[in-house]
């Protein structure tokens, strides 16, 4: 029985992962990126990370032979999955119990009819969609993942892998899937087994590492609100001691989750980088995303960072449902007066399984920001949701700590993105209204 293990785009963690639990297994297992080439194997896992991939790998997908499995973040809407790909299972959330149980299954019930015993998988069967018993919280505890050879070429963000510590977030954010994928009870991998991990990577050819889980000083919480420091901190000292601080990235960490202790070992064992989850400059806007954060907090925590000499770097969220002009004019004051050192812009994604998604279907596309025509930019024919994109990326080169340089190619390439992220969010939205819709 040999398996394959697909991920069209990088190497997700999750993929290797799950690899790794297969092959401990004492299954034969290789990991594929891309489709450039024909996947030869008798079970095809493929891991899915975006909704936009249901519609964009298409037809890539239904030439695969083999039994084809689909898991990943795409997989809290089965229902979604077999709406657009030919597959025959689809893993709910956390997959390592469930995969191992259900090539045992496959093997023993090569006809699929005993599918409805293995727990946190969903199936076709009459045309209907079975969801069967969501299984227990995966174990922090786990065999290694498979590492590819070419892990070194890998490029996501800077790192060649992100290395989950952590799964659970007891934040509430309602564009974030973490809560949903993981819940909210936050549940830590043991401290040596994350060291043997980084120092396969690294014996593997891996040379940046990145780790997360959702926010990163979680690392070790015991209870929602409180940290555990040391946790966190011997973390990331003993991580960089084999990578070298300058290899070792924190990508993200709530504003409101941070202290002095964190601050420290963040400036002495990473790259001295800190990415916080702004979002918005308006507290109606904030409430309404159940960030559990305000503006004083955004100020305060990047304050903070900046007196114990980390860089900055803030992620804003522009086109959020009913955000008004007024809305919007306060996150581009907050993000002038901040001036951090690096932003992320983005328009609000409905992400299936969140309350936003939720939020969005309900919407008219006549008043949804992304759909609505903007009076600016007319050239380009923008959205409002696209045009105050556009503007917070060209006023955040100038109201960064460093100020860059505007000039054509900059521009034009701004004006691609923006773009991109306007259509990847439109169609998405079409899909989820168009699957509501259809299964009322």
């Amino acid at each position: 029985m040999k398996i394959a293990i697909l991920t069209p785009e990088f190497y997700n963690y999750g993929a290797l992962l799950i690899a790794g639990v297969l092959q401990d297994a004492g299954y034969t297992v290789e990991i594929q990126k891309g489709f450039t080439r024909e996947v030869n194997a008798d079970i095809v896992f493929i891991s899915l990370h975006s909704t936009i991939h249901l519609i964009k790998y298409q037809r890539e997908i239904e030439k695969i032979n083999g039994l084809k499995i689909v898991g990943g973040p795409v997989s809290t809407t089965p229902e979604l999955i077999f709406n657009y790909l030919n597959v025959e299972v689809v893993i709910i959330g956390e997959g390592e119990v469930s995969a191992v149980q259900l090539v045992k299954n496959i093997i023993k019930n090569p006809n699929l009819d005993k599918l409805n015993e293995i727990e946190g998988i969903a199936f076709k069967k009459n045309n209907k969609v079975i969801k069967t018993k969501k299984p227990i919280p995966a174990p922090m505890k786990r065999p290694l993942p498979l590492i590819p050879a070419d892990i070194s070429s890998e490029n996501i963000r800077g790192a060649n892998i992100y290395i989950e510590t952590h799964r659970g977030c007891p934040g509430n954010c309602g564009f974030c899937q973490v809560p949903y994928y993981f819940g909210r009870d936050v549940r830590s991998r043991p401290l040596e087994d994350i060291i043997l991990e980084v120092k396969e990577f690294l014996k593997k050819g891996a040379t940046k590492i990145a780790i997360s889980g959702g926010t990163g000083s979680l690392y070790g919480s015991k209870k929602f609100k409180t940290t555990n420091d040391e946790g966190f901190t011997e973390l990331l000292r003993r991580i960089s001691n084999l990578t070298g601080a300058k290899n070792l990235t924190i990508p993200d960490i709530r504003c409101d989750m941070i202290d002095d202790d964190i601050l420290d070992a963040v400036k002495k064992y990473t790259n001295g980088w800190i990415y916080f989850g702004i979002e918005s400059g308006s507290n109606r806007i904030l409430k309404k995303m159940k960030k559990g954060i305000n503006v004083d907090n955004i100020k305060n925590a990047v304050e903070m960072a900046r007196d114990h000499g980390v860089k900055i770097a803030g992620s804003f969220i522009v086109g959020y449902p009913q955000e008004t002009g007024d809305d919007f004019a306060a996150t581009v004051d907050l993000a002038d007066e901040l001036m951090l050192d690096d932003y992320f812009i983005s328009i609000a994604e409905p992400i299936p399984g969140t309350s936003l998604a939720d939020e969005v279907n309900k919407i008219p596309l006549n008043e949804n920001l992304v759909f609505k025509k903007s009076d600016e930019y007319k050239k380009y024919d923008l959205s409002i949701a696209e045009a105050r994109c556009l503007n917070l990326m060209l006023d955040s080169y100038v109201f960064r700590n460093i100020p860059v340089a505007m000039d054509q190619n900059l521009f034009e390439s701004i004006i691609k993105e923006t773009k991109s992220q306007g259509n990847h969010i439109r169609t998405v939205t079409h899909m989820i209204k168009d699957f509501k819709l259809n299964n009322k």
